[in-house]
């Protein structure tokens, strides 16, 4: 191990090696020197542990030296031990105002000087622990902010491609029109929905909410939606080939569900999620569906009577899930369903009551009071309004009007 080095100064040529032979005694490297005009330079030459400077009445270079080594950056922070010979009490104030570390006068004990010295040389290893610690700190800080940024772009990006899957227009839907509401808690969400032409005559549906939210529910809701996509030939669960015409064979809601329960076991994905799928007929409105643990849909009759559409079964994933419920129902022009995720009923009204299912029945026993119009188009306003929301919510408005 490395001694400590420390550096004895004089005010003048002083050949005496009492102190510089004591300290040896204990272990430590002694260098001794003449104080000069370049006191700094000299220091930081020989680059000490601890300084000892001896100062006498009646001299002024000792002080004039402490005062110099305490102004410069890099030697204010060796510790100077200032060896009184026979100096008055101004003459220490002095010292002390020059900022000199600790002081000693003649007669002392060798141990009071070693305990000094020691004291001094941990508080310079302390001191450098702790700078150490804050330059690791800062590193560590910087990092983190790096680390920080490039998260928030991942996540920015992330929410683009979230937010495209979402659809926008869905105008090419016969006899369907759509109002739709996507609002995740955080930059991603959970949450995933989509509408699309199964064939010329039956339209599919389906509203997925992933368990939790944030960046592993939203991955899982991207990878649902790309396993749900509308291709034959890739193997999509929603339809299959068949070796007569057409060729491909719609597959029902039931079937779906189950695939998807066999697909995503919680035990690989730790997550479940809930999820309503249907397909109808758009000339005729006859519409089938599944509720795998998802919210009930509302549906609000022509006629103003409001219904809900509560098939049984648990959310996808769960090894204990029973048989699920495949319901059909016949849709009477100008019906309305609306489909929702449980982010919804976290939200207040403008009344401060939260839109648990009695008090959304309610809202749009309300809405359907005002001239025919999409009823979830306040309901939106009043989503947006809530900035920080405790989970993703999604809202899928469709009225169906038989034209063909």
């Amino acid at each position: 191990m490395i001694s400590s080095k420390i550096l004895i100064l004089h005010p003048q040529n002083n050949h005496l090696c009492f102190m510089k032979n004591l300290l040896r005694r204990y272990g430590y490297q002694v260098v001794q020197s003449t104080i000069t005009d370049n006191v700094v330079s000299e220091v930081l030459h020989i680059q000490p542990h601890t300084i000892l400077v001896n100062c006498f009445e009646g001299e002024e270079k000792s002080l004039q030296a402490c005062k110099e080594l305490k102004k410069n950056e890099i030697t204010k922070n060796i510790p100077i031990i200032s060896q009184f010979h026979g100096a008055s009490e101004k003459k220490k104030l002095d010292y002390i105002n020059a900022e000199v570390n600790d002081y000693i006068a003649q007669p002392y004990h060798e141990a009071e000087l070693m305990i000094k010295i020691k004291n001094q040389l941990k508080i310079v290893s302390l001191e450098e622990r702790l700078k150490s610690s804050k330059k690791a700190l800062e590193e560590s800080m910087d990092t983190i902010e790096k680390q920080k940024f490039e998260l928030e772009n991942n996540l920015t990006l992330a929410a683009k491609i979230q937010e495209s899957l979402i659809p926008k227009s869905l105008g090419n839907i016969p006899n369907c029109s759509f109002l739709t509401h996507f609002q995740p808690s955080g930059k991603v969400g959970g949450d995933i929905f989509d509408v699309f032409m199964l064939d010329e005559e039956h339209v599919g549906l389906y509203m997925i909410d992933v368990m939790g939210h944030g960046v592993a529910s939203s991955m899982l809701a991207v990878a649902l939606s790309e396993f749900l996509i509308l291709d034959v030939d890739r193997g999509t669960p929603l339809k299959k080939k068949i070796n007569e015409f057409p060729y491909y064979e719609i597959v029902s809601p039931l079937e779906v569900i189950q695939h998807l329960n066999e697909r995503f076991p919680f035990a690989k994905y730790n997550h479940y999620f809930t999820i309503f799928y249907m397909m109808m007929n758009v000339k005729t409105g006859e519409l089938k569906y599944v509720r795998a643990g998802h919210p009930s849909p509302i549906l609000i009759k022509n006629s103003g009577e409001i219904l809900e559409l509560n098939g049984y079964g648990t959310p996808i994933g769960f090894e204990f899930y029973e048989d699920y419920e495949e319901k059909t129902l016949l849709l009477d022009s100008g019906d309305t369903l609306v489909i929702y995720t449980d982010g919804l009923t976290e939200i207040e009204d403008e009344e401060g009551n939260k839109l648990d299912y009695d008090n959304l029945i309610g809202y749009f026993e309300k809405e359907m009071n005002i001239e025919n119009h999409h009823y979830t188009l306040n309901l939106k306003k009043l989503a947006r309004s809530h900035h920080a929301l405790k989970d993703d919510l999604s809202i899928l408005e469709m009225k169906w009007i038989k034209f063909l």
